[in-house]
């Protein structure tokens, strides 16, 4: 029987391998990356993680005793990455500036993550939230392969290209997995959605980092 996560990771190819080919992750593979990009993305990660352990914060709460220990260390890792790898590494090697700007995919995505843990069962909470862990693991280990050693941003390729982070990965597919199986056709179609509409999101991500888009800079405004 297929795995509903081999289904839904199936149903996103097309969108995860724009992800791998999106220029934000082929200039970083390469290290040409321009560093005001790579700053204006950390930020934006920032603001993301901080709402991405709420949302598995508020899982936990809703989740049966076998994983509420599992996604309350989930959340701790969230906030561990930012703290440790984003605030303590790149912040003061690189003395990356902020700009106080918020993109449009950073406030579309975190929206949807805390709305769809707020309001929705369990399974599709668990399927909105798994594709950030599972495409960052997918890239980073694509981009471990061919980048450089005295590649600029090893820090972050190495932290998801690594053993640890695919660990928590497997993981929350497991959960994902298992719960789908007790789940029913209307609850697992609605998982496929969720999964869907967080890769999309995913994209829009990388995209706007890229781009330096402003959610408020409009044209003539």
């Amino acid at each position: 029987m297929t795995k509903l996560s081999d289904k839904a990771w199936k149903h996103c190819e097309d969108i995860i391998k724009a992800i791998h080919n999106h220029p934000f992750n082929k200039e970083l593979s390469k290290g040409t990356l321009n560093i005001e990009k790579f700053a204006y993305y950390i930020e934006q990660d920032i603001l993301y993680l901080q709402d991405f352990a709420r949302a598995y914060a508020i899982i936990a709460a809703k989740s049966p005793l076998e994983y509420v220990k599992i996604y309350l260390n989930h959340s701790m890792a969230a906030f561990t990455a930012e703290e440790e790898i984003i605030h303590e590494f790149f912040k003061k090697t690189y003395n990356l500036a902020n700009t106080g700007k918020l993109s449009p995919a950073t406030l579309a995505y975190t929206s949807y993550l805390i709305k769809t843990c707020s309001s929705e069962p369990l399974e599709v909470a668990v399927a909105a939230m798994l594709p950030c862990p599972w495409v960052y693991c997918e890239v980073g280990k694509a981009i471990a392969k061919k980048a450089d050693k005295n590649n600029p941003f090893s820090k972050w390729i190495d932290t998801y290209a690594s053993e640890e982070f695919e660990n928590i990965v497997n993981e929350a597919i497991s959960i994902f997995d298992a719960l789908a199986n007790k789940a029913t056709k209307e609850v697992q179609n609605k998982m496929l959605d969720a999964f869907y509409t967080s890769t999309v999101l995913e994209w829009h991500f990388w995209n706007d980092a890229y781009n330096k888009t402003e959610f408020d800079k409009i044209s003539n405004f």
